[in-house]
Formats: C-alpha cells, sequence, structure tokens
C-alpha cells in the first residue's frame, strides 16, 4: 500500500485495484450510476467521456481474442479509480471495460476532473498517486513474466485473492469468492491445461485445497515459501 500526501490507494501486482480505506477524494465529483452485470462502460480504442470510480460492484478490463476467449487485464473493486489517464489526456483506452457484477459507479466528466485538479493539490496528489503507482506496477509486471514461469505466478495471484477476499476457515484461508479456471487462466495469461497442472501440483503438495467450490490455502506461510523457491530456482 502507498501513502501520497495524506491519501490511500492500493493496487495489487495481480492487476486487482480497489481502495479499502474509507472516502476516495474524487467521489463527489461525479454523477452516481447503477448499471447492470455484463454493461460495457468503454469499447478499446475509443476515448472515454468519464472515468469511473466504483463505489459497489466489480468491473473488468477485458479483451477479446480472435477465437471470443476474453482475457482479463484488470479487476477493479469497490473504491477503485479507472480510465482517469485516458480521460485526461484523450487516449483510447487498450482494453475494453465491463461490469463483472452490477455495479454503482461514480462517473466522473473531464471538465470536472481538471477543475478539481486545479483547485485541489489533494486532488491532484490522487490523480497523480493512482496513475504513478499503475505505470510502476505495469514495470513490475513485465519484469516478472520474463523472469518466473506460470507456477510462480498463480502463487502470487492466489496470495492476493488470498489477501483480498481470504478469511480464516478451521485455521486455513479460505477465498471467500467464486474463482473459475477461465478467470485464473486468463489473469495469467497462461493456456487451461497450464492453470490446471499448476493447480493439481499446488494440490499434491498440500498448499491448495478445494471446499464447497472455493480455493482454500492451508497455509499461507507454506505458500509464500513455495513461491520463494520457485523463485530462486528460476534464477
Amino acid at each position: 500500500m502507498t501513502r501520497t500526501s495524506g491519501i490511500f490507494y492500493e493496487i495489487d501486482s495481480s492487476r486487482i485495484l480497489r481502495n479499502d480505506i474509507g472516502s476516495h477524494p474524487l467521489e463527489f465529483l461525479g454523477e452516481t450510476k447503477n448499471f447492470p452485470k455484463n454493461y460495457i462502460l468503454l469499447e478499446s480504442d475509443k476515448v472515454p467521456d468519464y472515468c469511473y470510480l466504483v463505489r459497489k460492484g466489480q468491473v473488468f478490463g477485458v479483451t477479446m481474442s480472435p477465437s471470443c476467449e476474453e482475457h482479463i487485464y484488470y479487476v477493479m473493486d469497490p473504491g477503485a479509480l479507472f480510465l482517469e489517464a485516458n480521460l485526461i489526456f484523450q487516449r483510447p483506452a487498450s482494453v475494453s471495460f465491463r461490469t463483472n457484477a452490477p455495479s454503482e459507479l461514480i462517473c466522473i466528466r473531464r471538465s470536472r476532473l481538471i477543475e478539481a485538479i486545479d483547485e485541489s493539490p489533494q486532488i491532484m496528489y490522487s490523480i497523480l498517486g493512482n496513475i504513478s503507482g499503475k505505470f510502476f506496477e505495469a514495470m513490475d509486471e513485465i519484469r516478472e513474466i520474463k523472469s518466473y514461469n506460470a507456477n510462480w505466478h498463480l502463487c502470487k495471484l492466489l496470495l492476493t485473492l488470498a489477501e483480498r477476499y481470504g478469511v480464516v476457515y478451521d485455521g486455513k484461508i479460505l477465498i471467500q469468492k467464486k474463482i473459475g479456471i477461465s478467470f485464473l487462466t486468463s489473469m495469467l495469461g497462461v493456456n487451461r491445461t497450464t492453470t490446471v497442472r499448476c493447480l493439481k501440483q499446488l494440490k499434491d503438495l498440500g498448499l491448495l485445497e478445494n471446499i464447497n467450490g472455493y480455493y482454500c490455502i492451508r497455509s499461507i506461510e507454506a505458500l509464500a515459501s513455495h513461491q520463494k523457491i520457485l523463485e530462486v530456482i528460476s534464477q
């Protein structure tokens, strides 16, 4: 988590964006609207009319392959601000954005955002923090993709999901969110066979299990240690 002039924001290296601490300084700048599940907020290669702040629900940043397979690049949970850089600089989005659940979003127009940046250093630092945070995370992602294999990336993703959605369950950490093979495959950027193989390896090692359709990490420390071993092996 990063602190910038009293403003908190958090961006997981697994590309899950959120802000769990209090209110966001931009929440009073726009109009609150409700959107149904699978609503396309913006198509790729389009310049947005708004940036969005998630109050409730969830938004995915996605692309579609020639074979009509959806690839997930970003997950925006409550508190996440997205498309602010595209809006400010009038740049087209590189991915499409759709709701993954019924969602309540604050829609902020460019004129209002620019006005707020001019008037408030707090708003300026908040925007700068979000944009620079995403940039630094993207650089880390590129380095990690080149350095580590799918097993390492799956460990990292599971640890992030556990931090975000995990609850203590019988001495273990239950990821209290339905996570499918397709989601993991898309986030990892591998094929389904590789994802299944990596999950099986973790289960065979006694690090992961499935309880009523939910993934459960038997020991966060053991999974983190296993990831560290994979990191050393890859060097």
